[in-house]
């Protein structure tokens, strides 16, 4: 079977755009571990919790973007908030593949993404859980995000 391009690879294409202009190599190399890495994990925990392919890939989508300004901006205070307008900006409104409704999912996800002490819709609880399961499996020792509660629910989750 020939590879099927999808609208993951338009995403790709305008995020490397926006990470390939950040200058310090540390942060660029920071940018593409993190962002990829929730947007993999983000499309798995969707998958596993029964949700459809399509949902996964729009999980994927926001996993990606999450943290985008961040990368881009480190000057920003408020990363989830800002960081969803910034996303809209320069990637989602870019796309002609998603509904407005598909978009503005996307959006939640970023927005609500830094909330992890408060439960919202299981969307954007694929993102946090994402975002969480990242940062503690790129470096398994490290016991601030191993130990975290969230986490140790994931591992359960996960490992069933």
């Amino acid at each position: 079977m020939e590879r099927q391009y999808t609208q993951i690879d338009q995403v790709r294409a305008l995020i490397d755009t926006i990470i390939k202009a950040i200058e310090d190599e540390e942060t660029k190399r920071c940018a593409y571990v993190h962002l990829y890495g929730v947007g993999l994990m983000a499309a798995m925990i969707a998958l596993k919790r029964g949700h459809s392919r399509r949902t996964a890939e729009l999980a994927e989508i926001a996993g990606m973007l999450h943290d985008l300004l961040k990368y881009h901006d480190p000057t920003i205070a408020d990363h989830a908030h800002e960081g969803a307008e910034f996303a809209r900006r320069q990637v989602l409104d870019k796309l002609d593949c998603l509904t407005e409704e598909e978009k503005q999912l996307v959006y939640d996800g970023i927005y609500n993404h830094s909330d992890k002490h408060i439960k919202s819709t299981p969307f954007d609880e694929i993102i946090k859980d994402a975002d969480v399961l990242q940062h503690s499996l790129r470096n398994p020792c490290e016991d601030y995000y191993y130990f975290d509660s969230r986490m140790q629910q994931l591992l359960d989750e996960i490992i069933d």
